[in-house]
């Protein structure tokens, strides 16, 4: 058994059929989302543990930086990462070689988002608890509890508030516009550079996991929200907005509507992302739905 690094010029084709037969539709373990964080400086690798010339274990992780300055994220930004084994009595023995493997490659920092709890043992690894709101939206009749929601949903639907899918050729000078004013808005610079969003767009055209809703109102540029279909929940990954706007309640129209459609398509989970435990107010919102 044995732990192996591969970037993607390092796979194989017989490879890539194996590592797409573990990772078994996952979208943030995907090849072509993978790729993506090219656009950030990033080197998309995938760690594997082959056995009896058979790939048994993958960890998806993105590189940033070189040398002695090299750190691995799985993944970034609230993109989930895992572990994925061959379902038998060896996955566990799997998990510790690969684990052993990577903390022991000599990157500067190691981050895992391990929502799955694929990783049995967190030796070496300070942990930072975060709470993630999940909303089981597949009851036909769902709505959120919280009577406020439910009036300012109504509100939009009163301003005829039109949620739409994004459209790159159309949309995406106004959409770096609202997520630069955003982002200033919060005194930082903006996460994610403006070719990166190019090509998520462009991704997301072929990619029917990736739900781009955008809203306008009067040609201006009101909201976008960027969601991610992973395993059985949509992710209300990134929002922008103009607070000129906030009287609309656009937002919360955006995420009725996102919680319908993941309904529409047999999707149990709207999440709306991991918070620290120590952001009451965050958390509290949340909750609402």
């Amino acid at each position: 058994m044995q732990a192996t690094r591969l970037t993607f010029f390092d796979i194989s084709p017989a490879q890539q059929i194996e590592i797409d037969s573990l990772i078994s539709g996952s979208f943030f373990a995907s090849y072509n989302f993978m790729f993506l964080w090219r656009y950030m400086s990033g080197k998309a690798v995938y760690w594997i543990v082959e056995e009896n010339n058979e790939i048994v274990a993958v960890l998806p992780a993105v590189e940033f930086g070189v040398g002695k300055l090299k750190r691995m994220q799985a993944l970034s930004d609230g993109c989930y990462s895992s572990i994925f084994t061959k379902e038998n009595a060896q996955a566990g023995r799997y998990k510790n070689e690969l684990h052993k493997a990577v903390l022991s490659y000599g990157y500067q920092k190691l981050f895992i988002y391990d929502y799955y709890n694929s990783i049995s043992k967190a030796e070496g690894y300070d942990i930072l608890q975060c709470q993630t709101t999940l909303v089981d939206v597949s009851s036909p009749d769902w709505q959120p509890p919280d009577k406020k929601l439910q009036s300012e949903i109504r509100k939009a639907e009163r301003e005829n508030v039109l949620v739409e899918k994004f459209n790159k050729e159309k949309h995406f000078e106004q959409f770096i516009a609202l997520m630069k004013q955003t982002e200033k808005r919060h005194n930082r610079s903006p996460k994610y550079s403006d070719t990166f969003f190019a090509a998520l767009a462009e991704l997301s055209e072929s990619d029917n996991r990736i739900i781009w809703n955008w809203c306008e109102h009067k040609g201006k540029a009101v909201s976008s929200h960027i969601n991610f279909i992973e395993k059985n929940q949509i992710i209300n990954w990134q929002v922008y907005f103009d607070k000129q706007f906030s009287s609309l309640k656009a937002n919360q129209k955006m995420l009725f509507d996102l919680a319908k459609t993941a309904r529409d398509k047999n999707i149990q989970y709207l999440n709306l992302g991991a918070s620290p435990i120590d952001t009451p107010t965050l958390l509290e919102y949340k909750n609402k739905w």
